[in-house]
């Protein structure tokens, strides 16, 4: 018999958070983490180890904070006041730590849902998204992975005939760093943070964008905790603000039933704004 899949939101090294989740789901249980394994919550290196120690059991998906760490660790990046990774590189086991993430995908399909950490670009039909995907775990994969996160940092437009840098980064930006896009356009936001009730008026959410090329596709994601929980047919949005002060959330993929632990607050938002 196969093993039930749960979808797990974005840690941020919430170790202790996650543990208690764990509580409310079968030992055998498969376990999809979408992304942001580490950084700003208390326990990133040991979040990490934990993640990559539960072997095939899970997986996990790149989020933005998790490029961010494998940027530092090529030098394209610099830590940040507010970062909480320096125990990851400066650790033992960081080279072994670096080499599984990097090996993470951007996004999986399975039972019919489509899994990224943020979005998928609307510009994008499911088989270029894959395609794309694809092309940039390839890189990141690669024995030149630090050359492909040199230009990681930015706010790039998608654009099919790009090269180099400015591909990988629009690649990048459409999985993980996506939240609003222009009404009429489409292109990609990358300055408003806050849920849908506070955004200008040009701007709405990557999913309801009228032409997103993806919009038969049921797509789960975290990345986007001022949103909120949603839970529909065609949509799963799950990453519910642990590191603020709210709930870790799993999303059983059989039924879409959800579980939740609630999370201290280890961080202020408005510290980030």
């Amino acid at each position: 018999m196969a093993r039930e899949l749960f979808a797990i939101g974005d840690l941020q090294g919430c170790l202790e958070s996650l543990k208690g989740l764990l509580e409310q789901i079968p030992e055998d249980a498969e376990l999809l983490f979408l992304g942001d394994i580490v950084n700003r919550g208390p326990e990133s290196l040991e979040t990490l180890r934990f993640v990559k120690n539960l072997g095939n059991r899970a997986d996990t998906l790149l989020g933005n904070h998790d490029l961010h760490l494998l940027a530092v660790a090529a030098g394209a990046g610099s830590v940040h006041r507010r970062d909480t990774i320096s125990d990851i590189l400066s650790a033992p086991d960081r080279d072994e730590l670096i080499e599984w993430l990097r090996a993470r995908p951007l996004m999986i399909e399975r039972d019919g849902i489509t899994f990224v950490h943020a979005g998928i670009n609307p510009a994008w039909d499911l088989p270029t998204a894959r395609m794309l995907a694809r092309e940039a775990e390839k890189h990141l994969a690669g024995r030149h992975w630090k050359e492909a996160l040199a230009g990681m940092y930015g706010g790039t437009q998608w654009d099919p005939d790009l090269k180099g840098e400015a591909r990988m980064r629009a690649i990048l930006n459409g999985f993980t760093r996506i939240r609003f896009v222009d009404r009429e356009t489409g292109e990609l936001d990358f300055d408003q943070k806050e849920g849908t009730g506070k955004a200008p008026p040009n701007l709405m959410p990557w999913f309801d964008y009228p032409l997103r090329k993806t919009a038969g596709t049921p797509v789960c994601f975290g990345h986007w905790s001022t949103l909120g929980l949603i839970n529909r047919p065609d949509l799963m949005a799950i990453d519910t603000g642990c590191l603020w002060g709210g709930e870790l959330t799993a999303l059983r993929i059989r039924d879409r039933r959800i579980f939740t632990e609630k999370c201290p607050c280890w961080a202020d938002p408005k510290a980030y704004s």
